[in-house]
């Protein structure tokens, strides 16, 4: 192999270390530039720093701003004094293009339960300082309102000249803007005023608060960039709010006047002789104002037709003939208008009234105690309403003759004196009165829900409480309510409430709503109470019980009733083994084979009753009512019949079914009716009663009810088919209401619904009817049981009502705890809404006489209505409402209303708990759990509801709640 040797350098070997001097310039060339590069780069950091600091400190200075007028305007008006009569406190006092001024309570406005304000109080117009556009003007408020609302006010005239110029860019409170690259702007200040500022009598405070933002809300920096420049930050007032904000940018026209005391009476203003009236209410369309020291008034509206009314102060009254003027500003109308308004003096004096702080609650102003303000106290006749003063004093005009004067205690106080204070006021007279106030006492009632396993209505070991029931305690029924709670874990409740003995005069009652699904075992309503000061009351206890809730099949339901249909036991033809069990009878729509079901009771089985009927029974048309009744006497005579009202049929429309006494079938209709009959009027039988109420014996058969819907609509009757006595019985046609019973023809609409009761205490059952109309329109009637012997009529018309709404259905029961039985009316009143209403018989001397009483808001459409003792107290009926929520949907429900208060609730409880949601157009009454074979069972006996539901307009159900 060859070896090349290597060449040598010229300059001779390379060192092995080092830079030669060009890297080394080369080097430090890249580094300088590196440097100048990152310099410029920190430079414009910098800089960029300065300028979003600045941005962003400009933007919340304009945020704080927005913020701080945003809150004062929208809080315009709270707290103000709306009620002083003579001119209501404004939430705004003044406004126009330079200036808001607003009246606000943003201070506490009370200390503790005082009802004395605390400073600031409500600016006062004989105090200092005055904001310009107050002081002596127009605008000046009347007085140092009553309840402590301050007045709050923005403005570019820092220097409360009443001018925006260049005085107030040189003002010292200026200068803010002079920090500016703007320095001939004008700043936005905020002002206070209220009196008793720093708790200096007559001191208004107005303080100035420098916003340091520009005219446009602009809200620049402090300090400029790099580029001189200052950032600056613009923003808009244009605040969303759910609550109105005004609307300031509309042409406004002046209309003007005085109220003056016309001494001449001839309604023109005498400038020297007749005075302008202060304190005068005028109303212009919605707006309000009141007069000035010299009477004058101005509204500023925009364009438009008004009507300008006034009320004269107390101890005048107006003149003018008619009491108002309409007038009309706007372009196409005058730029202005000016009325005038002259009055007289009433005839009458004044009532100097005084209250003050009873502490020792005796009914005497003792040494030591305070006066109280701000009570308010009311004038009658005339309603004239004042408030007391700081003083506790306030004069009210009393016109001449009989006067009277009422206090209203605030939130915790009690009038200790009399109230209201009567007397009778002379032309020129006065009085003085005075009202003592308490701060009320309190007592504690406390008990326990509970649920009641024996159904004793004792709380008995063992027994635990219902959780979040209401209890609540009512002097009025539940009209008012003095306090509530909802029970707690344990069924237990505490209630304080203020104390009412003494001066014993009404009585407390505590309340129990009962929860869904349950019963009362013991009154719903424990009464009389009495609460003294710091008492504690125990034991205050309600006793609950859940329904046995039986669920049956059934379809396209109607009616319903009930009763022991002795059906055959064994070998007994005769009903001796019969277990006396109450059976049901469903009406239903036709379109099947069933529209009349049986359900035999099962007693003493469990459940009481099997899922299916027994037996069914197809009537000519569908089944719109139904009764029970013992109509034949073929031995034995104990066997309920049945008579179907139906929709117009070829072979009728009521129908008789003899219940069988023979052949096995004891307790079984026929498999076709037994009779058939059509009323007059070719209509559908809605209703049907039965009683013996005609035939030459005082103890004959039953006779038959019949209330029709005629085809012409709005029309109807009722007929009386009385019986021939028979062994196995035909009716005949006695009489037809209209023209019989005193009534003129097609003076009764259709009748809807129909109940029997003796409402006036002669041993006969009377008639009540209800009809419909109109849509909503309809007839509560009451017919007199004349007796059974042959005459004009069997039943006379004693007492009808004209209905605001159809009448559905009609519960007699004893209401209140009286000897006489009420009515309780449903009635629809739109397509979706209905109520009950109380009529209370007011018997006088035989005569019928019914009264309305109250109202029940029904959660849908009554449609059917019973009265039984459900729960509360013994032998005290309840009632049971089937409802719908509207005419075209299926659903609906049940409720259930307790009279333990003796009237008729405002609230209801669902027996269901909630499973029943559809229309309820039939409802049943019966000790269902009952029987006497194979053993009676040991009381109490209970009565029990069954419910016709229906689901769609082929499906539906039978629930019985069975306690």
């Amino acid at each position: 192999m060859i070896r090349i040797p290597r060449a040598l350098s010229a300059h001779g070997p390379r060192p092995s270390r080092g830079f030669t001097l060009i890297e080394l310039l080369i080097t430090l060339t890249v580094l300088a530039a590196v440097m100048l590069i990152m310099l410029v780069m920190m430079r414009a950091a910098q800089s960029s720093k300065v300028a979003t600091s600045n941005q962003i400190e400009a933007a919340q200075a304009a945020r704080v701003a927005l913020d701080m007028m945003t809150r004062d305007l929208r809080s315009a008006g709270y707290g103000a004094d709306r009620y002083y009569g003579p001119a209501p406190q404004p939430p705004i006092a003044y406004i126009d293009s330079m200036q808001v001024l607003v009246n606000a309570n943003l201070q506490p406005s009370t200390a503790g339960t005082d009802t004395v304000p605390k400073p600031p109080l409500a600016y006062n117009p004989g105090g200092a300082p005055r904001p310009f556009p107050l002081d002596g003007t127009t605008w000046q408020p009347p007085i140092k309102y009553r309840r402590g609302a301050e007045l709050i006010r923005w403005t570019l005239d820092v220097n409360n000249d009443g001018q925006v110029n260049a005085s107030d860019v040189n003002d010292p409170n200026g200068a803010d803007a002079r920090h500016t690259p703007n320095p001939n702007d004008y700043v936005l200040v905020r002002q206070v005023y209220g009196d008793s500022t720093g708790n200096l009598a007559g001191n208004n405070g107005g303080a100035l608060e420098r916003v340091a933002i520009m005219v446009e809300v602009d809200a620049p920096a402090a300090r400029p960039d790099k580029k001189g420049n200052y950032a600056e930050s613009r923003m808009r007032t244009e605040i969303n709010s759910i609550r109105n904000t005004p609307n300031f940018g509309n042409q406004e026209y002046p209309i003007d006047g005085y109220v003056f005391n016309d001494v001449n009476g001839n309604g023109t203003q005498q400038a020297m002789a007749e005075p302008g009236l202060s304190g005068a209410y005028l109303q212009c369309g919605s707006y309000s104002a009141s007069t000035a020291a010299n009477g004058y008034f101005l509204f500023r509206v925009r364009a438009g037709t008004y009507t300008l009314r006034s009320q004269a102060p107390a101890g005048y009254h107006g003149t003018l003939t008619p009491d108002s003027f309409v007038v009309s500003v706007g372009p196409a109308a005058a730029a202005s208008a000016t009325r005038n308004f002259p009055t007289q003096t009433t005839p009458g004096g004044w009532v100097s009234a005084f209250t003050y702080e009873d502490q020792n609650a005796n009914g005497v102003q003792d040494a030591g105690e305070p006066p109280l303000q701000n009570i308010q106290l009311t004038l009658s006749p005339g309603g004239q309403v004042a408030y007391t003063s700081s003083s506790g004093t306030a004069n009210l005009f009393a016109a001449t003759g009989s006067y009277s004067v009422t206090a209203a205690p605030p939130d915790s106080y009690v009038v200790t004196t009399t109230n209201p204070v009567t007397g009778t006021m002379t032309n020129g007279g006065s009085a003085s009165i005075s009202f003592g106030l308490a701060k009320t006492q309190i007592g504690t009632l406390q008990g326990t829900v509970f649920r009641d396993n024996n159904r004793d209505g004792v709380m008995n070991a063992g027994e635990s409480g219902i959780a979040n029931v209401w209890v609540g305690v009512s002097k009025d029924g539940g009209v008012t309510i003095a306090g509530y709670k909802y029970t707690d874990a344990s069924g237990n409740y505490s209630i304080n409430v203020p104390i009412n003995s003494p001066p014993a005069t009404t009585a407390y009652s505590i309340m129990v709503i009962v929860p869904p699904g349950f019963y009362p075992t013991s009154t719903t309503a424990i009464n009389p109470i009495w609460v003294t000061a710091n008492s504690t009351q125990t034991n205050k206890n309600f006793g609950m019980s859940a329904y046995q809730v039986i669920v049956l099949n059934a379809s396209r339901v109607l009616s319903l009733a009930s009763g022991d249909l002795v059906e055959k036991q064994g070998s007994d033809n005769g009903g001796n083994g019969a277990r006396r069990d109450a059976d049901i009878v469903l009406g239903a729509d036709a379109g099947g084979t069933d529209n009349v079901s049986v359900w035999y009771n099962q007693y003493d089985n469990t459940p009481i009753f099997d899922p299916n009927p027994i037996y069914t029974r197809n009537a000519p048309q569908s089944v719109l009512s139904v009764a029970l009744d013992t109509l034949d006497s073929g031995a034995p005579k104990i066997r309920p019949d049945l008579v179907t009202g139906c929709k117009k049929a070829a072979t009728g429309n009521l129908f008789v079914w003899f219940n069988q006494n023979s052949g096995g079938n004891e307790g079984y209709f026929g498999t076709t009716y037994n009779l058939g009959y059509t009323t007059t009027d070719l209509g559908d039988v809605q209703s049907v009663l039965t009683l013996d109420c005609a035939g030459p014996s005082t103890n004959d058969q039953v006779d038959i009810l019949a209330g029709t819907k005629s085809p012409t609509a709005n029309h109807g009757s009722i007929e009386l088919w009385q019986s021939n006595n028979a062994s196995s019985p035909a009716f005949a046609r006695l009489e037809t209401y209209p023209t019989a019973g005193g009534l003129a023809a097609n003076s009764m609409g259709e009748v809807n619904c129909m109940a029997l009761a003796d409402v006036n205490g002669d041993g006969k059952k009377d008639l009540i009817v209800g009809t419909k109309t109109g849509s909503y329109t309809g007839q509560l009637m009451i017919f007199r049981n004349n007796g059974k012997s042959s005459g004009s009529s069997r039943f006379t018309l004693a007492q009808s009502f004209a209905m605001t709404g159809a009448v559905t259905c009609i519960a007699p029961t004893k209401v209140d705890y009286d000897t006489l039985t009420d009515l309780i009316v449903g009635v629809q009143t739109a397509t979706n809404a209905g109520e009950l209403r109380e009529y209370k018989n007011l018997l006088i001397a035989g005569i019928i006489n019914f009264a309305y009483q109250r109202t029940y808001t029904a959660p849908g459409i009554p449609l059917s209505l019973v009265a039984a003792d459900l729960g509360g107290v013994v032998g005290h009926d309840y009632l049971a409402l089937g409802w719908r929520q509207d005419e075209t949907s299926y659903v609906g429900g049940i409720r259930v209303l307790s009279l333990d208060l003796g009237r008729l609730p405002t609230t209801d409880t669902d027996p269901s708990s909630g499973s029943v949601v559809n229309m309820v157009p039939a409802l049943t009454v019966n000790n269902f759990n009952y029987g006497v074979k194979p053993v009676t069972p040991l009381p109490p006996y209970l009565s029990d509801v069954a419910a016709g539901i229906k689901i769609t307009s082929l499906t539906g159900a039978l629930v019985v709640f069975v306690r």
